[in-house]
């Protein structure tokens, strides 16, 4: 159960204290201590702030307080998921297209349980009224979804932790063989789609307001390759000669007549 370790919960713009304590004793009880926090409110702040008496997160995390002391926070996702191998988003809406397959938390696990033996997860929750934004999860080559009743579809986001960390701790006990192949981090992806995005700007693919969408696709295609190191640099290498030939009509390599 070692690679419980490289799991990691990420938590965006958190609004209530109480909530942030309720998932860190939610992630002990099953055996996972990596807290992110992004951009969280100015309340949850001035509330961490307030440990050792005087702070609710601390009040609710009974026994978890450890993974309080230890927890990160930042000021965006890129930053938070940077050296990742897989990132899995947590929403209940239903989107046009999402840039990896949704699926519900039992296979999340299986596929993080594959992952993290070599590499680091994270898995991201959104704010408590609203979510994720649509940015936030085109980060994600995998997306969960909860099933709940119709009649309230939307968890508590101590609860919605808790339910996730049993199934992965879960998959920890019975794992499914681990994969042996590399992946690229997040941030390496980021940088690929960043070059990409250039790309097909340039070349007329897209324009500047239908680029997010046309993205979010190459995005969902790529990640189904499941990309290593090797592999993004190789695509990268690719699209910066075809800008330099796009823009010189020649090979950097060409010899000058």
């Amino acid at each position: 159960m070692d690679w419980l370790d490289n799991v990691r919960i990420v938590l965006v713009g958190s609004q209530e204290p109480m909530n942030v304590g309720a998932a860190a004793r939610a992630m002990q009880n099953f055996g996972i201590s990596d807290l992110w926090l992004v951009a969280p409110e100015p309340r949850v702040r001035e509330d961490l702030a307030q440990h050792p008496e005087g702070s609710m997160a601390y009040r609710l995390a009974v026994h978890a307080e450890e993974v309080l002391d230890n927890m990160k926070i930042v000021d965006s996702l890129p930053e938070a998921v940077a050296d990742t191998w897989l990132v899995v988003g947590t929403t209940v809406r239903e989107r046009e297209i999402y840039t990896g397959p949704v699926v519900e938390p039992k296979p999340m696990a299986k596929r993080i349980a594959e992952v993290a033996p070599q590499g680091r997860v994270a898995v991201v929750f959104g704010r408590e009224a609203s979510g994720l934004t649509t940015a936030e999860i085109d980060l994600s080559q995998l997306i969960v979804r909860i099933p709940t009743s119709p009649k309230q579809p939307s968890l508590n986001l101590a609860q919605a932790v808790l339910l996730l960390c049993y199934e992965i701790f879960g998959a920890a006990t019975t794992p499914p063989t681990p994969s042996q192949t590399p992946l690229a981090t997040q941030e390496a992806l980021q940088q690929l789609f960043d070059d990409l995005s250039e790309y097909i700007l340039r070349i007329g693919f897209t324009d500047e307001k239908r680029l997010p969408y046309a993205v979010r696709r190459f995005r969902r295609l790529l990640h189904k390759a499941r990309l290593t190191p090797g592999e993004v640099q190789l695509l990268r290498g690719f699209l910066h000669q075809s800008r330099w030939y796009a823009q010189h009509g020649k090979r950097k390599k060409d010899p000058v007549e």
